[in-house]
């Protein structure tokens, strides 16, 4: 018998050589840990809510189980959904989303995640590309957001399912959780996590964090990125944990949310911080809180300083992608106070920490050879939490999976520490041509083309700018096409395709876009010229940074 080689994308699937069949978790599904938690300890809080009126309501993890089985048996019997279909859900941040989300994996169903605020086209595209049979929306999501969506009854008035074995056995490796990646709007790049992919990604983040029942997190993220789900409820419940899960991000309520809940982990993005920098005056954590784990966009020098001085508190930076599932590395807790100011404070840029268990991290050069120690490289990952596929996309699959690592086009280098053994990755740039907003990553390309497609424009590119809420802001450069009368109005067709939170601060007329010989846009000419360019003669005010209700974040990204 002739054994042939792995492939690249096999390779890509193990870690420190045990292969992707191999199981480094005890519950290879978060369904099976719900079912164990809900067993040993079904009492136990595990989801916390607060409405706008601050009043709380928990639901147990044995509510959880009993909710989300109700929840599976209505796919089944009133929306005729079998399994191994998809189902899609716009969900918020509440009860009713959660135990959704968890009673459409446990009907052997994958999933979807849509955001409510999204464009309906990317929307509908999405769905499409995912072949979901039905859109799912919550009570608190509004009908006219979505019109085409079932509304979810509420759990409690649904119909127990006949015995103990209703539940489809779910396979490891079946498909889980598909996610659109941020600035993709059709279905090019939906990214496919499988059920295993999840749980080592929850096994990993209880490690790092020693996370343990009884453990409270503060989350505030929104549950369709992939942040919020898998880190803020997903790594808690395999944890037999306890979350409260904050709708959005308010600066005035949110240091009452501390006081009250007392959690020893905060979930955040840097905006989060900048606001609360900005607005708490008399700032006083709970005795027992450990740190705030910042993802999804770039975190300061600046901000972390400001926060171990206002605050007392460490910020553990994070970095992961929607095709890592989540975390990819963070800055571990433990470590010392010489460690951590050497690492965060007294640096140019504050590092993003070790690999997570289940995933090597590694910085390697063009030719495909780690680098060494200081020596730019790209940032890759293989692992048993990388991504199963591009969903309908082989092509960027096999690109993306190159070598036998993931490839995450952003750059950066290993750095070493007296007190610590592993190396830690510090991010020094990006190969492809993306924004971080509030979190949320834009595809500067994609944004690019929407604005040249317009019939009033000759030649449009996007540039982005630094923002000391935000992390980055886009600025647009717009040449009108010849006849043009006044400044094109390319409002309408970008509200159509990207999210309100990610929309352009302002778009700026120009003679013509700095390119190279070949074409290529000079972003960091454009950026430059953007930044001094007098706002009065553009076509968009200023917007105002975010501080509102809703922090917007990544992918989650991490991205």
């Amino acid at each position: 018998m002739i054994s042939s080689s792995p492939t690249d994308a096999e390779r890509a699937h193990t870690y420190r050589g045990i292969p992707f069949e191999d199981r480094l978790t005890p519950h290879p599904t978060v369904v099976s840990w719900l079912v164990h938690h809900a067993r040993a300890r079904g009492g136990a809080p595990f989801l916390t809510t607060v409405s706008g009126d601050d009043e709380p309501s928990t639901l147990t993890y044995g509510e959880l189980d009993v909710l989300s089985r109700r929840v599976a048996r209505w796919l089944r019997t009133e929306l005729d959904i079998a399994p191994g279909r998809t189902v899609a859900l716009a969900p918020a941040n509440d009860p009713v989303s959660v135990v959704a989300l968890l009673g459409v994996l446990r009907a052997g169903c994958a999933l979807l995640l849509l955001g409510p605020q999204d464009p309906a086209d990317r929307r509908r595209q999405q769905a499409e590309a995912a072949r979901a049979q039905v859109v799912l929306r919550p009570p608190a999501v509004p009908a006219e957001a979505l019109p085409e969506a079932v509304v979810i009854p509420d759990p409690g008035t649904l119909t127990d399912p006949a015995g103990p074995d209703a539940d489809p056995v779910l396979d490891p490796a079946q498909d889980a959780l598909f996610f659109a990646t941020s600035g993709s709007t059709a279905a090019a790049k939906l990214v496919a996590q499988s059920h295993y992919n999840t749980a080592v990604n929850a096994e990993a983040l209880g490690r790092h964090h020693g996370l343990r029942p009884g453990d409270r997190l503060l989350g505030c993220l929104p549950v369709h990125h992939v942040n919020g789900l898998h880190f803020t409820v997903l790594g808690v419940l395999a944890a037999g944990a306890h979350v409260l899960l904050a709708d959005g991000f308010a600066p005035l309520r949110y240091p009452r949310l501390l006081q009250q809940f007392r959690p020893r982990i905060a979930s955040v993005v840097p905006s989060v911080l900048e606001a609360l920098l900005e607005t708490w005056r008399q700032p006083e954590l709970p005795a027992d809180f450990g740190y705030f784990v910042s993802a999804a966009a770039p975190l300061t020098v600046r901000t972390a300083r400001a926060v171990r001085d206002r605050f007392g508190a460490r910020v553990l930076q994070g970095y992961g992608l929607t095709e890592t599932v989540n975390f990819s590395t963070t800055l571990p807790p433990g470590l010392s106070e010489d460690a951590y100011r050497r690492l965060m404070l007294d640096t140019d840029i504050p590092s993003i920490g070790t690999a997570l268990y289940g995933n090597e991290v590694a910085v390697l050069t063009p030719e495909g050879a780690r680098a060494t120690p200081g020596q730019v490289g790209e940032i890759c990952v293989r692992g048993h939490n990388v991504m199963s596929r591009y969903e309908a996309n082989p092509h960027a699959t096999a690109e993306a999976f190159a070598g036998g690592w993931f490839h995450t086009q952003d750059l950066g280098l290993e750095v070493t520490d007296p007190d610590c053994d592993e190396p830690f990755i510090v991010i020094s740039g990006r190969r492809k041509n993306i924004a971080k907003v509030g979190g949320e990553t834009v595809s500067l390309d994609e944004m690019d083309r929407v604005l040249r497609a317009h019939p009033q424009v000759r030649d449009a590119a996007c540039a982005a700018l630094p923002h000391r809420f935000l992390g980055e802001e886009i600025v647009a450069a717009v040449v009108p096409a010849s006849g043009s009368q006044g400044p094109p109005d390319v409002r309408p067709a970008l509200a159509a395709a990207f999210r309100p939170g990610v929309l352009p601060c302002r778009v700026e007329l120009l003679d013509a876009i700095p390119r190279t010989r070949t074409g290529k846009v000079l972003r960091r000419e454009l950026a430059t010229r953007l930044a001094g360019t007098d706002t009065a003669d553009s076509t968009h005010g200023p917007r105002t940074p975010a501080t509102s209700d809703s922090p917007r974040p990544n992918s989650g990204s991490t991205r």
